[in-house]
């Protein structure tokens, strides 16, 4: 407290009172280290879907020969015979026995799954060869019935909505039905069980949906050392979901928080889908009370933030291997900081409208990974209420007005051996101009430079890399290794001559335990360099503990 003395004698006019104001945690900043949540590795994706045999059985060798002079199609609809006689030309003028014929069938069959159709066969009927023109015939694979057999609290027309492109006649393509399947798998409430079986007419297939009901009630109960120190840093916290309440694949979450110091947090959200192409519409509420402990106690500072929020989620692309995501929103942020020692206030209002494109990766490269990544761009205005604060503001950080930010980000975690990977996570934040606390990009913290506390080294403009060796003890247990690098430019526009920039880097070993719904993380990380902490004591090591238990 010796360190606040200094500052406290000068504070007998407000316009002083309000230069130390900003420089304490407050409300926008708060509530923005809570809910800025960081890339995570998707998890694998599977679908519960059963196939008929549609192989062509044993291609038979040798036999007598024909001379063959070209094919013809029959039965092809999706793919023209312009794309797919080509395939054959290479056995035009040449004389072959069933067996290769049969063959020759066999490749349209391969290209057709290529191409997306898994029921597709081609076969070669009873026919008379004219003049060497050989036949082949194609079925498809096309749809008999598609028939929904619900089991669970979901009603058939939420259902049925994802469905709606499988129509009886067209072909079975494999990425639509993937989509289709996903899409009703993600709905809430709902555990999805899928099968294709011969339909009542040749060369069709009729799917079967069974919906079987999942659980009400999901969620997790958390605890962690990842608080501010001065708002308290070992906090408790419950997450709540319920899935399909009403019957809509509805969603209804609950999100609280508390901390040892008087930290509250709450949020309340519900979505439902809408449209027969996944989209997800949804509002949300948050709310965070705070008062400063520990140096500035003597302050009685103290706060809330409320943010009221509305957003439209929309799946572009969605599959096993490959999926992206469209996001709109709004926020409307109320932010309020009170010192009560010098009867100092600040109220700010922010409207914020962003736009996420966000998707997710599996693939085989280098032995296989998997990769997520996002690109945010925000547009907002900050409206501040306080005349002091105001005036501060326009001498100094000039924050007040409308401003314009991007956020992109990626993360791989690669595959090295059966037991160790390599994982990598990229960030960054860029701006147009001064940003409030509420809008800040931070480098420390249990999600970014580790050796350094949660929300040290904010700035308008800054990138952070994260490179961290994996080894898989067992199953459950997970051992790593890692180093953090990140750098901020404190303003965009400076108004004076002092430092502008801060370089964080930290290094450290982790472990990991995770089984039967629970999960325990415990990280230990050093400084590299020799950069101080400014927000919070000097700890080496620095130490990060998370449980959380699933339920």
């Amino acid at each position: 407290m010796r360190h606040l003395r200094p500052l406290f004698a000068l504070c007998t006019s407000l316009p002083v009172c309000t230069v130390f104001a900003a420089t304490l945690p407050n409300a926008g900043r708060l509530i923005h280290e809570i809910e800025t949540a960081p890339l995570s590795v998707p998890a694998p994706q599977s679908l519960d879907l059963t196939l008929p045999d549609s192989s062509n059985g044993k291609v038979a060798a040798g036999g007598p020969t024909l001379s063959v002079t070209g094919f013809r199609l029959t039965g092809n609809q999706a793919i023209p015979s312009s794309e797919l006689l080509p395939l054959l030309d290479d056995l035009k003028g040449r004389s072959l026995s069933l067996g290769e014929l049969q063959q020759a069938a066999q490749r349209l069959s391969d290209y057709y799954r290529q191409r997306g159709y898994p029921l597709a066969r081609a076969y070669l009927p009873a026919q008379e060869i004219d003049q060497g023109v050989v036949e082949i015939a194609l079925l498809e694979g096309r749809y008999g019935q598609v028939r929904l057999q619900n089991g669970s609290r979901v009603s058939d027309r939420v259902l049925n909505a994802p469905l709606s492109p499988l129509e009886s006649g067209t072909a079975v393509e494999g990425k639509e039905l993937e989509r289709s399947l996903l899409l009703l798998q993600d709905t809430p409430g709902v555990e999805v069980k899928s099968t294709l079986r011969p339909g009542t007419s040749v060369g069709t297939s009729d799917l079967i949906v069974e919906a079987r009901p999942a659980p009400l009630v999901s969620g997790s109960i958390d605890a962690d050392n990842y608080g501010n120190r001065y708002m308290g840093q070992n906090r408790l916290g419950l997450t709540l979901n319920l899935n399909s309440p009403l019957g809509l694949g509805d969603q209804l979450s609950l999100r609280a928080m508390r901390s040892d110091e008087d930290q509250n947090y709450q949020r309340i959200s519900y979505q439902l889908p809408v449209g027969t192409v996944g989209t997800q519409v949804g509002v949300a509420y948050s709310d965070m009370d705070y008062e400063l402990s520990k140096d500035f106690d003597e302050l009685d500072a103290h706060g809330n933030a409320r943010i009221a929020t509305a957003f439209v989620l929309q799946p572009l692309i969605r599959s096993r291997a490959f999926n992206l995501y469209g996001h709109l929103q709004f926020e409307d942020k109320f932010l309020e900081d009170d010192i009560d020692l010098f009867s100092s206030r600040s109220d700010k209002r922010l409207r914020n409208w962003s736009a996420t494109l966000s998707g997710n990766a599996q693939d085989s490269l280098g032995g296989g990974g998997v990769t997520s990544f996002a690109l945010t761009y925000t547009h907002g205005d900050l409206n501040i209420d306080s005349g002091d604060v105001e005036r501060l503001d326009s001498a100094t950080t000039r924050t007040q007005g409308t401003f314009n930010k991007w956020n992109p980000a990626i993360l791989r975690l690669q595959r090295l051996t059966d037991r160790l990977s390599l994982y990598t996570h990229l960030q960054a934040q860029l701006s147009d101009g001064n940003l409030d606390s509420a809008e800040k990009f931070w480098l420390g913290g249990p999600y970014g430079v580790r050796a350094y506390p949660q929300g040290e080294a904010t700035g308008d403009q800054g990138w952070l890399a994260n490179v961290e060796l994996r080894y898989a003890l067992t199953p459950a247990w997970q051992l790593s290794t890692f180093i953090d690098h990140g750098e901020v430019r404190l303003n965009e526009d400076t108004w004076d001559d002092g430092d502008n920039h801060r370089s964080l880097s930290g290094a450290g070993v982790g472990v990991n335990w995770s089984d039967h719904g629970w999960r325990i993380s415990a990280v230990s990380a050093w400084k590299l360099g020799s950069e101080r902490t400014e927000s919070d004591v000097n700890r080496t090591p620095r130490v990060w503990v998370q449980l959380v238990r699933y339920f």
